[in-house]
């Protein structure tokens, strides 16, 4: 059995600082926890513009003063929304028990899990908040590329780089690689969600495209001979 353990690390391309400071742990009841709820509700039902800080101030009980003491501004907000999203969601994406499964096993498990993941409510209204508010707002798409897919692609280039150092993949460029797993991943199902074609698919559909994403993958990246 291949033992594959993906952890997360600084591998890839480095972060921008757009999202410096912005990762926080946020305990369940704790004033940053209430904030972030609350931000996450507005910026997706409302929109980034059309948000205030009062309104996620009023929504979230607490003051202003309380609110900027954690927060300098909406920009930080949402990139520290994003982040803590995508903190939480990034523990489906890991497969804890992938060490101890075969590497064509390990990489299906990872890829239901990010399918699962890209097409959750929440990641689903935040992409589109931010498709529709970042010709109005640049930084808007950048916090969210750094805090989102970005540490995605991170995750994940990590996972094949540990790989490739074990022998079970032939590849040059582990980020590079984590970009056409992902393409092949999310390509079949993400638009068609994103626009509303679709409201879902189901296991067998969404199964379909992860073994066919991986088998791709293995012939294009398994060591040859």
């Amino acid at each position: 059995m291949t033992r594959m353990v993906m952890q997360e690390s600084s591998t890839g391309p480095a972060a921008a600082d757009l999202t410096a400071g912005t990762t926080m742990d946020a305990k369940q009841g704790s004033k940053p926890a209430q904030i972030l709820a609350a931000a996450k509700e507005l910026f997706t039902s409302q929109g980034f513009g059309a948000t205030s800080m009062d309104a996620i101030a009023r929504t979230a009980n607490v003051s202003k003063a309380t609110l900027y003491a954690h927060f300098s501004g909406k920009e930080e907000l949402f990139a520290a929304m994003v982040s803590n999203e995508c903190r939480a969601q990034s523990r489906l994406l890991l497969a804890p028990d992938a060490d101890d499964r075969e590497l064509t096993e390990a990489l299906r498990e990872i890829g239901r899990n990010y399918v699962a993941l890209l097409l959750s409510p929440p990641a689903v209204a935040i992409f589109r908040v931010v498709v529709a508010e970042t010709a109005r707002f640049p930084d808007l798409g950048r916090i969210f590329f750094e805090s989102g897919p970005n540490q995605m692609r991170r995750t994940l280039s990590d996972f094949l780089a540990k790989a490739v150092e074990q022998g079970w993949l032939d590849i040059e460029d582990s980020w590079r690689a984590a970009e056409h797993l992902i393409g092949m991943l999310q390509t079949p199902v993400h638009l068609c969600v994103l626009f509303g074609l679709k409201d879902s698919f189901t296991e067998g559909e969404l199964d379909k495209v992860v073994k066919d994403a991986v088998g791709a993958f293995l012939r294009a990246y398994l060591p040859r001979g």
